[in-house]
Formats: structure tokens, C-alpha cells, sequence
């Protein structure tokens, strides 16, 4: 019991240097993230964080790898929630979007900010913790891809699949975006009300799509 006890508190100090870590890259930059910086708001000494995590990028991958696990999680529950290729597009579409909205700060370091990405760390001792981040940023992608395939039509022109899912995905970010400056609510009073209405009609426009 004492061993399942000590393993959950640790757990619980990886999970709070995490999110502490990720506080200061979202408000501050990544260049401004450093082991004392974070060790002073967390009550802990620079090495003691060691103890947990063996440097600032090894830091700053594992919490882009728990953002994309959330998504990627979100998005498989979406996409097997239903046999209906439509509804299935209509829920992950919407998980996206919650998943941005809800997770403001993941959804910044990863699709937002110009903060370091798997190709700045090949070649360096940190690129196979980065694959792992690689890894399931490409499962969600081809995830997205089978989705939008299953309604528009599946293509021997690789290229062209891609294009669809990266003209949905620009209009979701730019969604997400605009709600999480607060910008779109000078221009639209009920928000989620406009939203809803938005991703009905783009999943009605997926026909326009099809072959």
C-alpha cells in the first residue's frame, strides 16, 4: 500500500510541474521557462524538479504529449460515438472545438505558439521522447482523415485528402482561435449558438465536397 501511495504522489508533483511549466511558456514564452524560475513557484529547488524530469525540453515535450493524448482521446470516443459517417463528423468536429475551448493553454503551446516542434529535436538527445508526441499528433491526423474520407469520398490523390482536411481543420482553428482572444464575442452575443449553426453547415457542405 505505502509503494501505490508514494507512486500517486508522485505522480501528483509530475502533474504539477507540468501544469506550473506550462503556466509560464503560455504567459511568459518558452525561452522564459527554467528549472528555478518554476521551482520557486512550486516550492521546490531547481534539482529536486531534476528528479522528475531530466531538463526543460524534456519538460516541455511530455506536456505537448499530454495535449495530444487528451485530443486524441476526445476524438477516438467522437469518432467511434457513431455508425453515421455525418453524425460521426459532426461529434468530432465538435470535440475539436471543446477541446480548444477547455484546454486553452495545451491547445496555445500546441497549435499556436512558435514554441519548439518535433523536427527542431532530431538529431538531439531528446528526439525519441519527441516521437512520441510525433506519434500521436500523426494518429489524430490520420484519424481526421479517415472522418473526412468516410463522407466526401475517399481519393487516390493523397494530396487532395490532405487539402480537405487541412481546409476543415483551418476554419476550426481559426474558431477556436477567435474564442479564446475573446474576440468573437464583440462581433457574435451567443457564441456557442453561432458555432453550432457553423459546424451544422459544414457538415452539410461536405457534400459539395464528394465525387
Amino acid at each position: 500500500m505505502k509503494t501505490a501511495r508514494k507512486e500517486k504522489e508522485v505522480e501528483q508533483i509530475r502533474q504539477k510541474i507540468l501544469e506550473e511549466a506550462l503556466d509560464i511558456i503560455v504567459k511568459e514564452g518558452f525561452d522564459a521557462l527554467t528549472m528555478r524560475k518554476l521551482g520557486s513557484r512550486i516550492g521546490m529547488t531547481a534539482p529536486n524538479i531534476y528528479n522528475y524530469y531530466p531538463g526543460k525540453d524534456a519538460l516541455y515535450i511530455s506536456i505537448v504529449i499530454t495535449g495530444f493524448e487528451m485530443l486524441h482521446k476526445v476524438l477516438s470516443e467522437a469518432f467511434y460515438s457513431s455508425e453515421d459517417i455525418n453524425e460521426r463528423a459532426r461529434a468530432m468536429i465538435k470535440a475539436y472545438i471543446e477541446f480548444g475551448m477547455s484546454k486553452p493553454r495545451y491547445y496555445d503551446i500546441m497549435f499556436t505558439r512558435p514554441t519548439p516542434k518535433h523536427n527542431d529535436y532530431i538529431g538531439t538527445p531528446h528526439e525519441k521522447l519527441s516521437e512520441i508526441e510525433y506519434r500521436i499528433s500523426m494518429e489524430i491526423a490520420e484519424l481526421a482523415l479517415k472522418a473526412t474520407e468516410a463522407v466526401v469520398g475517399k481519393t487516390d490523390d493523397a494530396e487532395l485528402g490532405r487539402m480537405r482536411v487541412i481546409q476543415i481543420w483551418s476554419l476550426l482553428h481559426g474558431m477556436v482561435s477567435l474564442h479564446n482572444s475573446q474576440v468573437v464575442s464583440y462581433v457574435a452575443g451567443n457564441t456557442e449558438k453561432i458555432y453550432d449553426k457553423i459546424v451544422t453547415e459544414l457538415v452539410g457542405l461536405f457534400s459539395l465536397f464528394a465525387k
